[in-house]
């Protein structure tokens, strides 16, 4: 018995298996030519960026610094008005790094934080910062007016940003 054709005179033309399988790796190195380099500098950046906190990490361990309690109250000294508000804290490096650019995070009745830098002439510098076992004043000054109870004050840096000193009052 002798099949007919479905469709004579019509013949479908396809691609053959090995030209598709040449063209499906063509494709494949042409796309990889361009990630690749975008992965590359992916990967190199992360691990950039790892390194870097992992040495700022291991640094941090070693910074420490609190409020000299023979100041003030507590080391903190405060003066609020309606017209100019001061405040004034003496910190000492208890570490083993040099510390700089502090501010001032305040908290009032537990719930309204502010932050204020240190006046430019105690502000502790990379060019001059606070060395270990050195004690520096800082203070700043402020117009916002407060109403609040001050419950708490922080001393912060830049070096090691999760590294402060704390005084509830």
């Amino acid at each position: 018995m002798h099949m007919q054709e479905k469709n004579p005179g019509k013949r479908l033309l396809g691609i053959s298996p090995i030209i598709s399988a040449v063209l499906l790796i063509a494709v494949i190195f042409t796309i990889s030519a361009f990630v690749s380099p975008w992965i590359f500098n992916l990967a190199r950046d992360v691990t950039n960026q790892t390194q870097t906190d992992t040495q700022t990490d291991i640094k941090c361990n070693n910074a420490a610094y609190d409020f000299q309690t023979s100041y003030g109250e507590n080391g903190v000294e405060w003066h609020f008005s309606t017209v100019n508000n001061t405040l004034g804290a003496k910190i000492r490096n208890t570490g083993t790094i040099n510390l700089y650019n502090f501010s001032f995070e305040l908290t009032f009745n537990e719930t309204i934080i502010e932050y204020f830098d240190a006046k430019a002439e105690s502000q502790r510098t990379s060019a001059n910062p606070l060395k270990p076992g050195q004690t520096a004043f800082l203070n700043a000054s402020f117009t916002k007016d407060v109403n609040d109870t001050l419950t708490e004050i922080k001393i912060l840096n830049v070096v090691c940003l999760n590294v402060y000193a704390s005084q509830e009052l």
